[in-house]
């Protein structure tokens, strides 16, 4: 992760969106989170930096199939957090200076037919 060459980006947000990778971005989100996503489906969020925002490195507002890993993630509110989703995998991200409440994941909303240990695997490092 440490020697990628990262595109800089403003924060994403995107409605509706499937079958797409988000990788190797540098987003710094202010007042946003860094990476908003709605009712979007077969995302992989993969080796990029989430940094500076007053608010979350990832939200997920009814997502299904959503892969983040190897993520370098510091300096926000919050780190990843998932509204009424299915199959959401947080995997090998490193997370450090999160903001004072330090939830590093969060999954709210998720029926028990929808749930499924696998699904929600989280092997991370905190700093």
């Amino acid at each position: 992760m440490e020697n990628l060459n990262y595109r800089t980006s403003r924060p994403i947000s995107l409605n509706g969106v499937h079958d797409i990778t988000i990788c190797a971005y540098s987003i710094n989100g202010g007042s946003f989170s860094c990476i908003d996503l709605v009712n979007c489906y077969n995302i992989h969020i993969t080796q990029c930096e989430l940094a500076n925002s007053d608010k979350l490195a990832v939200n997920l507002t009814g997502c299904v199939n959503v892969l983040i890993d190897d993520c370098n993630v510091a300096n926000v509110s919050g780190g990843i957090y998932s509204l009424n989703g299915i199959n959401i995998q947080v995997k090998n991200n490193k997370l450090k200076k999160l903001g004072p409440k330090g939830v590093l994941v969060s999954f709210e909303n998720v029926g028990a037919d929808m749930a499924d240990a696998s699904s929600c695997a989280i092997n991370n490092m905190l700093e």
